[in-house]
């Protein structure tokens, strides 16, 4: 996220070499002819493109809950159908859309600070099941963000982000109030009907997957290789990460048919090829040692202009580092860039078909609504993102090649 960027100038790069803007990508070998470094959905293997949607008319974590204190629900129909109509107008398939954030509008508590999940308020579950059916409608694909490092900020106060925003480590950390989210928040939300349809959040197609966690570098605190952005008041270690994220992902792919992943900060902590980086922590060997069914089914980093490093000992950049350089083992979505191409020596355009060329799965562009962080909206996108639906709509184009398994076909009689 844009906000932290300078976090990470300070505190978390370990090699002290002047920053360089990439002048020129690396050549990649020729993508997989199968295909493979894309994601494998609804019977086809796709490149995402779109843009993140962290809040819905100014409501941080309010989009689909309800911040109490300050009355503050912002989920709107028409606002979210003129969005979607206007993504696919420019060819993009996918949004990825922040849910509960730093905990400040929903999942419930049953106290102010390292509570347990009681369950969802009452606005949560008929507005996301509004925003899936029009989703539908438009033909736009969904990403739904869990979680963000911001739950592990300090207990907040009604006057300053509301009740409940931080201090959540807890949940994280304590297996009983791990399972209340997943009992009391996550499974009721998989299970929950779409308008007339016979399906649920869970298995709606157009679903695509779930992001688990926002950038959890920023709140871990587990030298050598993380250290916790300067906010954070309750960092966990990087085994409890792991294990949280795990448990999240075994329990979507045990009670739905959708894809998991996670939003790392960055390749350096997602790669085990990359110049400079620490490693791959979100790899399969990683989570499954916590739930056998905890694995991600692709993975998904971000990319700001402070990882484009001195290109001689460090480079966390996906314009220097390819998707065969970075020794991905998975599909590769970058999950955020700026929508405006900032600190990337590149316009919208050129970044959009560069990314695409080494090989990646997917580019969300940050954001769509401005949020005045210097990285610009949607407008400034939308004609790179059409540019790259044009070029290759055999990627882009998401159709289903299979039958549904709702639908039920009767044998012929001979």
């Amino acid at each position: 996220m844009r906000q932290t960027l300078l976090l990470a100038l300070i505190g978390l790069l370990i090699i002290n070499s002047p920053l360089l803007i990439p002048t020129q990508a690396s050549t990649p070998l020729s993508c997989p002819v199968d295909r493979s470094h894309l994601i494998d959905r609804l019977g086809g293997r796709w490149f995402l493109v779109g843009a993140n949607v962290p809040w819905l008319n100014g409501g941080y974590g309010a989009d689909f809950a309800t911040v109490e204190e300050w009355n503050q629900h912002t989920y709107d129909p028409d606002t979210t159908r003129a969005m979607f109509r206007a993504l696919r107008q420019k060819g993009a398939n996918t949004v990825r859309w922040w849910l509960f954030a730093d905990g400040r509008g929903t999942p419930e508590f049953d106290a102010k600070s390292g509570g347990a999940v009681t369950g969802l308020d009452a606005n949560f579950l008929p507005g996301l099941a509004s925003a899936i059916q029009i989703a539908a409608e438009e033909d736009i694909y969904l990403v739904f963000n869990l979680w963000s490092f911001d739950m592990l900020m300090a207990d907040s106060t009604i006057y300053e982000r509301g009740e409940h925003a931080g201090g959540h480590r807890d949940l994280i950390v304590d297996p009983v109030k791990r399972a209340s989210f997943i009992n009391n928040a996550l499974l009721p939300m998989l299970r929950y009907p779409v308008g007339s349809s016979s399906y649920t959040i869970g298995t709606h197609p157009h679903v695509l997957a779930w992001d688990i966690f926002n950038e959890p570098e920023f709140g871990i605190d587990d030298p050598p290789h993380f250290t916790p952005a300067h906010n954070i008041a309750q960092p966990v270690t990087l085994a409890q990460m792991q294990r949280f994220i795990a448990e999240i992902s075994g329990a979507i792919h045990r009670n739905s048919n959708q894809l998991t992943t996670v939003g790392s900060a960055s390749m350096k902590w997602n790669s085990t090829g990359a110049l400079g980086a620490s490693g791959n922590f979100w790899n399969d060997t990683a989570l499954t040692a916590y739930d056998p069914q905890g694995y991600l089914d692709f993975y998904q980093i971000h990319y700001y202009g402070w990882m484009n490093g001195d290109e001689t000992y460090w480079s966390y950049s996906p314009l220097f580092n390819d998707w065969y350089e970075g020794r991905f083992d998975k599909p590769v979505v970058i999950g955020e860039v700026p929508a405006n191409a900032g600190g990337t020596n590149r316009t919208p355009t050129q970044l959009m078909a560069e990314l695409h060329a080494n090989c990646y799965a997917g580019v969300w562009v940050w954001p769509y609504f401005n949020v005045n962080d210097g990285t610009g909206q949607w407008s400034d996108a939308a004609s790179a993102v059409q540019a790259i639906a044009d070029t290759v709509p055999a990627e882009v184009r998401l159709t289903a090649t299979i039958l549904s398994p709702r639908v039920y076909i009767p044998l012929a009689l001979r």
